[in-house]
Order: structure tokens, then sequence, then C-alpha cells
């Protein structure tokens, strides 16, 4: 992962299920807030096989992304430091999968966050982060623009 002076590149997935939208919840830091699936891009790793690995390894789900949404370059506070990384570019893309469905609870793969299915309506009232997504994503969602990115790594 880096040290907190590196720029760190994430892929995040944006899956969503009869007007609800898949979040983690994180469960081991002294504040508990909500940020989209995914992690981050290994070196020599594509931004879309990231997500998919990302998407396996915490819904334990075959997922296939459906189209690029958007890229958030982002910068935490300053009193944030000490529990996440400063700058980060996050690759935002609409992903699926037939075995994610909002009706069902997702086990928990990872001890670190439990994925949970909140109303898209909710994102504005609950701590999610990064904060600009709150109007980002349902912004994006909206969009009909697709084929909007490439990527040239294997």
């Amino acid at each position: 992962m880096g040290t907190k002076n590196n720029i760190h590149v994430l892929s995040r997935g944006v899956i969503i299920d009869q007007d609800h939208i898949l979040l983690c919840k994180t469960l081991d830091l002294p504040i508990s807030f909500y940020f989209l699936p995914g992690g981050h891009v290994e070196h020599g790793e594509s931004v879309e096989r990231s997500l998919l690995r990302e998407l396996m390894e915490e819904t334990g789900a075959h997922c296939k992304i459906k189209r690029f949404l958007g890229c958030l370059e982002y910068s935490f506070e300053p009193g944030h430091s000490s529990i996440c990384h400063n700058h980060e570019y996050n690759f935002i893309f609409e992903a699926e999968s037939e075995s994610l469905k909002s009706n069902h609870k997702i086990p928990q793969l990872e001890k670190h966050i439990e994925l949970i299915w909140v109303p898209l309506h909710q994102l504005s009232e609950i701590d999610f982060r990064a904060e600009p997504l709150r109007e980002l994503v349902p912004q994006w969602l909206k969009t009909l623009a697709s084929d909007v990115f490439r990527s040239v790594m294997i």
C-alpha cells in the first residue's frame, strides 16, 4: 500500500440494485464511515482488473464492469491523515453481478469492513466518503456517456 506521502490510485465500483447502492462500512477505525467497494490498484494492474479483483475479495462475487463513470482526485482534510492516506485518485466504474442483490445480506469476508445496501436517496444523509461522491455518483449514473475510458494496460 505505500506511505501517507504517496499518491494512491484506487478503483471503485458502483453496484446498484432496486435503487440501493452497495457500500462498505468501516469496522476497525475510530470513526465509522461508508465508501464504495474496491481498493488499491497494484503495480502493473489495470484499474478495471483491480476492481474485479477487489470486488471478488470483498464480496466473493464475480462481477462485470458495465462502464466507466468518472474519476475523482481527492485530498482528505489534515485531521483525517491519522486514519487514511491523504491524496488519492479514485477511478469509478459502474459494475454488476448476478449474485449481488439488495434483498440478500453479503457475507463479511474482510474483518475491517461490512458490506451494506443503502437506499440511493440516503447518500446525502450518511457519512459517505469521499464526500464529493455523494453528488457525483448520482450525477454520473444519470449521464448516458459510455466508452469514455481507455486503458492500454494488459
